[in-house]
């Protein structure tokens, strides 16, 4: 009788040990232990800290994937009064209104003399027209000048 509370104390035993042992996922250093623990590391891997809001305004603390400042949990809209769903449907859908302005521009570039008149002294100024048209050169003073004029 005692040799068989022997056996069965070391079948219980080693039964235990191969259960554990099926659990066990590693030799590494890991933190993650078993498949049914939780990590154990207070910092995950690429895991950032998250403000979650609940639909009463409660909030909690969770971790995340991606680095979010607030997550809103979705709202049931069949248990809002009317003025909450009109409030939302205006805030949904607004609308800007354009005004439509012309504005006329006329650019004088001698009120813009003073910004150029320092270089003048460096630089040669052609004027040249042709037809209806009036071409304005601006040529550095060390530039050979070459004019060519066409009948």
């Amino acid at each position: 009788m005692l040799e068989l509370l022997k056996s069965m104390a070391s079948m219980r035993v080693t039964s235990l040990l191969s259960t554990v042992k099926f659990f066990h996922c590693s030799d590494r250093c890991s933190a993650h232990y078993t498949t049914i623990s939780r990590i154990k590391r207070a910092k995950y891997i690429r895991q950032y800290y998250v403000t979650l809001l609940h639909t009463d305004g409660s909030t909690i603390r969770i971790r995340a994937a991606e680095p979010l400042d607030l997550i809103q949990m979705p709202f049931n809209v069949d248990t809002l009064t009317d003025e909450e769903r009109r409030f939302l449907e205006m805030k949904r859908h607004k609308t800007r209104k354009l005004s439509k302005r012309r504005e006329t521009v006329k650019f004088n570039a001698d009120e813009y003399i003073d910004l150029w008149r320092k270089s003048l002294k460096t630089f040669h100024i052609i004027v040249l027209g042709f037809r209806k048209y009036l071409f304005t050169f601006i040529v550095p003073l060390n530039y050979s000048l070459i004019i060519a004029v066409c009948k």
